[in-house]
């Protein structure tokens, strides 16, 4: 008897003409006008997706490499044609259950994606029914007309998490999920809680590899392996990639089976993080209802934030404060050499005595290794020289964990082999590099890079948290290359191997479950070393001296790392290390009460937050304590937690333009703030700027360029004499304060029109009306439609500022209802 395997049951060799997938290639599909092939990787997955459905499997959870890609929108458009074929046909079964479809998350432009799309002649937008759904729950087509969800049993909707969860007062049939979109698991559990709900009878989640959908449903799991794709190719071959909306781009290349690593051996590094992790696992052992003490929360924290670090850290420092992310290395330091733990008693203090001494001298002493010149900063200069001599051509992309590290190592970077270090923080154009030109690049790991069937290397500085395994298997990279201390090896390698066995057995079940028949059987090699190991011990090898490959492990640590990683969350953000080391998602934080119109009901915003508010025909930003009664606070309704001005200036430009404006900016911020220590006071850095010819009107003023709250001087020419002052070359080359002075009127244009006409674009976006205010701020904005983002948000009445005290971060932030007649404005704190 013939083997039947998965690729037969899921991409049958001969397929009937009336197949859908051959009925849509004949009439051809073009996104933008170029034909969409799709693969059989995306035949593979609807297929499976349709077998899931028909076989009454009410949840299922497709994992697919990291990357940003438009299949939850392919998912949504199959369920509803086939949907809709069977309706005018009568034929089989339908999977997709009644009730309308609906494709929820944040911001993935599902609307304006089907605009784009067309079957033969006819536009997909209008053969499928599309509407969006409003923040009031009602849902609205392309045309603008506005109406119930209830009169469209079989429509086809798409959901903005940034809305909120809107009420639509009937029930759905399948809830397709883009988890790819969503930023963290509570807004994944919002959007679960969304589709119960509204008694949705399917799910299909659409995630990155590597994530967990959580115990909440029974879940059919089907991970698309580096096995699985490789199988797929081999048996299948490959088509053109285009797009975003097919998965070819994963066939593009074999996917490699495991990461490779690049190791350096540095045995006081090694020897101090055993130390001080061999501390935070003793603290985490430690029984007891008390929040951690801020010494040794701060030692966690420090200890995440010098690993992380690859270049100097007092200039990680100092992005790490520009961009408001909390405490810098040096801060942190400061707090852990000053901190004791005297007066604790019970198992705080047997901890102070056996093992605070060896985790506060630990992480000072791996502190000062790293800030007097920090040894792996040589290792990925060689890192970058061996990747342009070994892939020539290859755009090698370096990954960081946050935002101001990949700001910092960006700065150095282009310090050290020239260039500015905004074009290394752009993002890589998809296709090969050009001649060798602009192929490295720096970004965090929030930032999502399209499939890509062209080569590109990867960098990962140290071993991902197991929350982050599936980066090290993306789909934005061909290769990928973890670069890990000798003492790691085995933790990665470990890491990895139960990430893939883990994935096998979903697959394994789910073929089981589906009768797929066989699957192909998993393979967990070694990690193939493709860089060292380099002693950083020593003086560092010249570029003719080759590094020694040399597979002895000096230190495992895989038994530390083991306790270490067990909460996950505390390694991938450093804010959220450890119980009581900072509020957890539901802890308490400091909250002031901000009463509100018209019936007094209370809404809780962090105390130490400033927020937007509509001040008569005034946009401005103010600290929540200070709010004047009557202004109208602008608040953010859902998922989305963006300022207004914000995201209309990410409307209007992407990603990669918008990093450059925060980048240049913050260069600015450290000029003026280089000048202000140069000069010891600000006015004396006024006296300055006035000898240039400056014609500010106060110190004051000055001051405010640094701390933010002013976007930049409004003379173009301020900004030129800031840049002398601090002999800052990355603003006086190449016209930089030029485009920053652009930036910046675009930004204040921008700001003034908010405040003229948010209040009443906002009611006109509400009411589905298209009047004076919303068309300025459509112009404003290079003519795109901007209702979308006014929905939103929400426009609160302020009564008064309550009293202060500490309550749980869920319920921060959250517009309030009706006021309940038991609670009183004497009663908020």
């Amino acid at each position: 008897m013939a083997r039947v395997t998965y690729l037969d049951c899921l991409v049958p060799p001969d397929a009937d003409p009336a197949d859908f997938f051959e009925r849509v290639q004949a009439l051809r599909m073009t996104d933008r006008g170029r034909t969409v092939d799709l693969g059989p990787l995306d035949r593979a997955t609807l297929t499976l997706l349709s077998r899931a459905l028909s076989s009454d499997q009410h949840s299922v959870y497709l994992g697919l490499p990291r990357g940003r890609h438009d299949l939850a929108v392919l998912i949504g458009i199959y369920l509803q044609l086939i949907r809709r074929g069977a309706e005018l046909t009568g034929g089989s079964p339908c999977p997709v259950p009644d009730g309308p479809v609906v494709v929820v998350g944040l911001r993935t432009n599902v609307t304006v994606r089907l605009a784009q799309l067309a079957i033969g002649r006819q536009n997909l937008s209008r053969a499928l029914r599309m509407q969006r759904i409003r923040g009031d729950g009602r849902v609205v087509d392309l045309q603008g007309k506005i109406t119930r969800a209830v009169d469209s049993p079989s429509g086809l909707f798409y959901l903005n998490t940034a809305l909120g969860r809107p009420s639509l007062g009937t029930s759905v049939g399948t809830v397709v999920i883009d988890r790819t979109s969503m930023a963290n698991d509570q807004s994944w559990e919002r959007a679960l809680a969304w589709a119960s709900e509204h008694g949705a009878a399917r799910v299909v989640a659409v995630a990155d590899l590597g994530t967990q959908p959580g115990s909440s449903r029974a879940w059919t799991q089907w991970p698309w392996t580096p096995a699985l794709r490789a199988d797929v190719r081999h048996t299948l071959g490959h088509r053109p990639a285009y797009g975003p909306l097919t998965s070819n781009a994963l066939l593009a290349h074999r996917p490699a089976a495991a990461p490779s690593v690049a190791v350096y051996r540095h045995e006081q590094l090694a020897e101090l993080y055993r130390t001080v992790v061999a501390g935070v696992v003793a603290a985490r052992r430690v029984h007891t209802l008390e929040p951690w003490p801020q010494p040794i929360a701060d030692a966690v924290r420090l200890l995440n934030l010098l690993w992380c670090s690859w270049g100097s850290i007092g200039r990680q420092d100092a992005w790490q404060v520009l961009m408001g992310r909390g405490s810098g290395a040096r801060a942190l330091a400061r707090s852990v050499s000053r901190g004791t733990l005297e007066g604790r008693a019970g198992p705080w203090g047997l901890f102070r005595d056996t093992q605070w001494p060896d985790l506060r001298r630990g992480v000072l002493d791996l502190y000062e290794v790293l800030y007097d010149g920090n040894p792996r900063w040589d290792l990925l200069l060689a890192l970058i020289d061996w990747a342009r001599a070994d892939r020539t051509g290859v755009p090698v992309l370096v990954r960081t964990r946050s935002r101001s590290a990949a700001a910092a190592v960006a700065e150095e970077l282009a310090d050290a082999l020239g260039g500015d270090a905004d074009s290394l923080l752009l993002t890589p154009r998809p296709g090969p590099a050009a001649g060798g030109v602009g192929v490295l690049h720096v970004m965090p790991y929030t930032e999502r890079l399209a499939w890509d069937a062209s080569p590109r290397l990867e960098l990962h500085l140290g071993v991902p948290s197991t929350l982050r395994t599936g980066v090290l298997f993306s789909g934005a990279a061909d290769e990928h290359l973890a670069v890990v201390e000798q003492s790691e090896c085995t933790w990665l390698e470990r890491s990895a191997s139960r990430a893939l066995q883990g994935w096998h057995e979903q697959v394994r079940q789910t073929a089981a479950v589906l009768r797929l028949g066989e699957v192909p059987e998993p393979a967990t090699p070694a990690l193939p070393v493709a860089y060292g190991p380099v002693d950083l011990s020593r003086p560092f090898p010249a570029p003719e001296e080759p590094p020694q490959h040399d597979s002895r492990l000096a230190l495992d640590l895989s038994a530390l790392f083991e306790d270490y990683d067990a909460p996950a969350k505390a390694i991938s953000t450093p804010a959220d290390l450890s119980r009581g080391a900072t509020a957890a998602a539901d802890g308490p934080v400091p909250a002031t009460a901000v009463l509100t119109e018209p019936e007094g009901a209370v809404l809780w915003l962090r105390s130490d937050e400033q927020v937007d508010v509509l001040i008569g025909q005034r946009y401005a930003r103010v600290s929540v304590t200070a709010l004047p009664p009557g202004s109208r606070l602008l608040r953010a309704r859902g998922d989305g937690q963006s300022r207004l001005h914000d995201r209309l200036v990410m409307v209007m430009h992407d990603s990669a333009e918008v990093t450059a404006m925060d980048t240049m900016i913050g260069f600015f911020r450290q000029a003026i703030t280089t000048v202000y220590e140069q000069r010891g006071s600000w006015p004396d850095v006024l006296t300055a700027l006035k000898n240039l010819g400056s014609e500010v009107s106060s110190w004051q003023a000055v001051s405010k360029w640094a701390d933010g709250s002013v976007i930049a001087p409004e003379d173009p020419q301020d900004i030129h004499r800031v840049a002398l002052l601090a002999r800052d070359t990355r603003l006086t080359a190449g016209g930089t304060w030029q485009r920053l002075a652009r930036m910046a009127e675009e930004l204040r244009r921008l700001h003034r029109a908010l405040g003229h006409t948010a209040a009443a674009a906002m009611t006109e976006a509400a009411r589905g009306m298209e009047g004076p205010a919303l068309r300025q701020l459509k112009t404003l904005c290079s003519g795109i439609d901007v209702s979308e983002v006014l929905e939103e948000f929400d426009l609160v009445v302020v009564r008064r500022v309550g009293g202060q005290k500490s309550v749980s971060a869920a319920v921060l932030g959250r517009v309030p209802g009706p006021r309940s007649a038991s609670s009183s404005p004497q009663e908020a704190p």
